[in-house]
């Protein structure tokens, strides 16, 4: 599987975002002029962006569906909890960090998400997490999935 690991990540507070639009782009619409450590997070069901072969193992699908939530969240801040709040809560993720800008590439790190876990026999549960986050000038991808059992 190439250099692909995956680290687990171990989120101590919640992470909250408001609701932001679907349309405009896959997984993310544009966004003018983000500041530094803004970020988005989309969560997708994992029937709807990966099928798995019991002989190949998971691959992506060919398309981004609309994602099941959506939020965004300026630098420095997190949305106060309420009606279509997106929360990403404390406990154990596996996660992969790479560069994803196009649908195509986002699908890309996804697939290499479900078959590093898949490979690794690291078991997660629950939707896939995109979510991007401004550093040093340029978008970081990142795909996350709790652990299975946390």
């Amino acid at each position: 599987m190439g250099q692909t690991e995956l680290k687990i990540l171990r989120l101590h507070a919640p992470l909250r975002y408001d609701p932001a639009p679907t349309s405009g782009g896959r997984p993310f619409p544009p966004r003018e002029h983000p500041s530094e450590g803004a970020e988005d997070a989309a969560l997708y069901e994992p029937g709807s962006v990966v099928r798995f072969d019991p002989r190949d193992g998971p691959r992506a699908l060919p398309s981004l569906p609309e994602p099941a939530a959506t939020g965004w969240a300026p630098a420095g801040s997190s949305a106060a909890a309420g009606p279509g709040t997106l929360c990403l809560e404390p406990g154990a993720y596996g996660f992969l960090q790479g560069a994803a800008a196009s649908e195509g590439e986002w699908l890309g790190l996804i697939e290499a998400f479900a078959r590093q876990a898949w490979w690794e026999g690291t078991e997660c549960e629950g939707p896939y997490i995109v979510r991007r986050v401004r550093e040093d000038g340029r978008w970081a991808a990142q795909v996350w999935r709790r652990l299975a059992g946390e």
